[in-house]
C-alpha cells in the first residue's frame, strides 16, 4: 500500500546569509515547508538522517561557490527511504529503497523530513549499513576518494595532506595505507600526532613546530611527495607548496582558517614548476560515469560497514535541537559532526 505523504513538512529554513557564522546558525528556523512533488527522473526522499558538513556552515556565510534562493533548506547531503517517484525507470526502481544522495542546485537540501532528489544521484544502501554513516556517505568518503584517485592517476608517488585529524583526513589514511600509497599527514598540534600514529601511519607532522618546514621538505623529498591536498588555506597553502619538489601542485580543497591563499613564493611558480588549483567535489563527480560512481560508493559502504573507515559522529539533534548543536560542533569540528534526525 502507498505511503501517505503529508503536502506540509518541518525544515530548518535559512532566511539570509550572515557572515559571523554564530549569528548565521542563530538564523536558522524550524518552519512548514510544503513537500516538493518529484518530476521525471526525481524521487521523494523521506529523510532518516542528515549531517552538518563544513561546507554547509560555509554556505549559511554566503561563501559556497552554489548559492541558492533565500529563503531555502540547507544541507547538501543525506539519506532516507524513497517513498514517491514522478516517473522513469530508475525513479521507479528506487521506490521503497533506502538511499543517500548529494544536492547541487537551487533547491531545498536535506535538513528537512522530506528531500527532492535527482534519481541518478541516488545511490542505494546496503542494508547493514547504519543510517547515521550513510547520512555521510557522499562528501566525506568521496572527497577521499576524489583526491587519492587524482593523485594516483597523474602518477604522483606520494601525497600531503593539510587537515589530517579532520574527518577527511582520517579516511584518507585508512584508504591509502589499506592501498599501500603514502602520505603525509598534517596536523596542528603534539596530540593529533598521537592520534594518527595510532591508527597506523608513521608520516605524520605537527604544523605547530618551529622546524615544520623543514621536516616537510625532508619528508617530502624523501617521499617523492609532489601533491598536497590543501583543506585549511591561508599561509599554510604557501608553506606546504614551498616545502615541496620541483613539479609540485596543491590541489585546495577547503578553506577551514577562512582566509585567502596565502604565502606562495612566486619563484616556485616560475622557475620549479610548482602550481596551485582547485579540487571541487560536485565537478570531479561529473567527470565520473554512474557505474564508475556506483563502484566507488560501493567500495565505500563495504569500508564503512567492516569498521575500516567511520564518520565520527559527536551528537543527534532533532530539527529543534539542531541549531544548538552547530553551535557546539563550530568549536569542536575534530571530536565528529553533528547528525540531524527530522
Amino acid at each position: 500500500m502507498p505511503e501517505s505523504i503529508p503536502s506540509r513538512q518541518r525544515a530548518l529554513v535559512l532566511e539570509r546569509h550572515c557572515e559571523d557564522l554564530i549569528e548565521a546558525i542563530e538564523g536558522l528556523k524550524v518552519a512548514e515547508r510544503p513537500v516538493p512533488e518529484p518530476g521525471r527522473g526525481q524521487v521523494l526522499v523521506k529523510i532518516e538522517a542528515a549531517p552538518c558538513n563544513p561546507s554547509d556552515l560555509v554556505f549559511l556565510q554566503a561563501k559556497y561557490g552554489a548559492l541558492k534562493t533565500l529563503p531555502s533548506v540547507p544541507g547538501w547531503e543525506g539519506a532516507g527511504r524513497v517513498v514517491a517517484s514522478g516517473g522513469g525507470w530508475l525513479a521507479g526502481w528506487l521506490v521503497g529503497q533506502r538511499v543517500a544522495s548529494a544536492l547541487e542546485g537551487d533547491r531545498d537540501g536535506t535538513w528537512a523530513e522530506y528531500f527532492l532528489a535527482d534519481a541518478s544521484d541516488c545511490i542505494p544502501l546496503s542494508p547493514k549499513l547504519p543510517i547515521d554513516q550513510a547520512a555521510s556517505l557522499i562528501i566525506n568518503p568521496l572527497t577521499a576518494v576524489g583526491l587519492l584517485e587524482t593523485a594516483r592517476r597523474r602518477r604522483h608517488r606520494a601525497a600531503v595532506h593539510t587537515a589530517g585529524a579532520s574527518q577527511v583526513g582520517r579516511m584518507i589514511l585508512a584508504i591509502a595505507n589499506e592501498a599501500g600509497y603514502p602520505v603525509i599527514h598534517v596536523v596542528r598540534r603534539r596530540a593529533q600526532v598521537d592520534l594518527l600514529r595510532a591508527l597506523g601511519t608513521e608520516h605524520v607532522l605537527d604544523s605547530s613546530r618551529d622546524d615544520f618546514s623543514e621536516q616537510l621538505r625532508a619528508a617530502s623529498a624523501d617521499l617523492g611527495a609532489t601533491i598536497a591536498f590543501e583543506a585549511v588555506a591561508g599561509p599554510m597553502t604557501g608553506r606546504v607548496l614551498n616545502a615541496m619538489p620541483p613539479g609540485s601542485t596543491v590541489y585546495v580543497y577547503g578553506a577551514l582558517s577562512e582566509e585567502p591563499c596565502s604565502g606562495i613564493d612566486p619563484i616556485g611558480l616560475l622557475f620549479r614548476d610548482q602550481t596551485v588549483t582547485g579540487f571541487y567535489l560536485a565537478r570531479w563527480l561529473r567527470k565520473q560515469n554512474r557505474l564508475s560512481i556506483f563502484l566507488k560508493a560501493r567500495r565505500v559502504q563495504q569500508m564503512l560497514i567492516a569498521g575500516r573507515i567511520a564518520t565520527g559522529i559527536e551528537r543527534r539533534a532533532s530539527l529543534d535541537e539542531a541549531a544548538d548543536a552547530m553551535k557546539q560542533y563550530v568549536h569542536q569540528m575534530t571530536d565528529g559532526k553533528v547528525i540531524i534526525h527530522p
